[in-house]
């Protein structure tokens, strides 16, 4: 199997974006606007100005709906590969954008110029492979965080707060066996209560939402280790492997195999 990059840096310049279909992804990303002005999806349409850093945590779905004359510096990365997770403070733009903050923040503008310089940077540094390198990209993506953390307002959530520490939940022990009664347990609220506020808050079920987060772990490992597609299915949560190619082909369209085959090969 052929090493896939940890960490990825792009800048785009679109003079015109069309819409794309609802999607989601194994990486966690973050776009910075630095000019133009974009519309998506998150739940609800979102106009993100110029300026702005767009944060999408795995997993979760986004569309893409219009864009002009856009300047972006693009992300992804694979937090696990770089010795990170989602509860580290570093990372909790990506943790509150799932527990329902607002996933556009707006960047000071005496921040801006700075901001470009550090993807500007680790684009540079993310190029040549190797351990020395990984390390000095794990330390510029930290003050890439902490740019986007401290111009988060926390109090900008848009889902009952139930509901987001259901998803948080959810995302901490989805690996682990997990049913709606221990999820309701762990909020003290009944099942039935549990089910019917996460489904209008989110238009998915907490079974749904179980799923999701566990074909997401499944996509991390079969990029990022070289755990066979049984191994994958049990680390994240299957008895069946059967049923995981499943349900891993309803959502993606093509088998785990299929999938990791043509993720290295866009990366290769």
């Amino acid at each position: 199997m052929h090493p896939t990059a940890p960490l990825q840096v792009e800048q785009f310049h679109i003079e015109q974006l069309a819409a794309d279909r609802e999607s989601h992804h194994a990486e966690y990303v973050l776009s910075f606007i630095v000019e133009g002005q974009l519309q998506m999806r998150h739940g609800e349409p979102i106009s993100v100005p110029p300026g702005s850093v767009v944060i999408v945590p795995a997993g979760v779905p986004h569309q893409l709906l219009s864009g002009h004359a856009l300047n972006i510096w693009w992300m992804g990365f694979c937090p696990n590969c770089l010795g990170l997770h989602e509860n580290l403070p570093q990372m909790s733009p990506f943790r509150q954008v799932r527990l329902g903050a607002s996933p556009a923040v707006s960047i000071e503008p005496a921040r801006r110029a700075l901001l470009a310089q550090y993807f500007a940077e680790l684009k540079r540094l993310s190029e040549p492979a190797g351990p020395a390198n990984n390390e000095l990209c794990k330390s510029l993506l930290s003050l890439i965080l902490a740019e986007v953390s401290n111009a988060m307002t926390p109090a900008r959530q848009t889902r009952d707060a139930m509901v987001g520490n259901v998803l948080d939940y959810i995302q901490r022990h989805c690996c682990e066996p997990l049913s709606l009664a221990e999820v309701a347990a762990a909020v003290h609220r009944s099942p039935a209560y549990v089910t019917h506020k996460v489904k209008l808050a989110t238009g998915a079920s907490v079974g749904e939402w179980i799923t999701s987060n566990r074909l997401h772990q499944a996509c991390t490992r079969l990029l990022h280790s070289g755990a066979s597609v049984a191994q994958v299915a049990e680390l994240v949560g299957w008895q069946d492997v059967t049923h995981f190619i499943r349900q891993f082909k309803k959502r993606f369209g093509v088998t785990p195999g299929a999938w990791r085959k043509q993720q290295q090969g866009h990366r290769n």
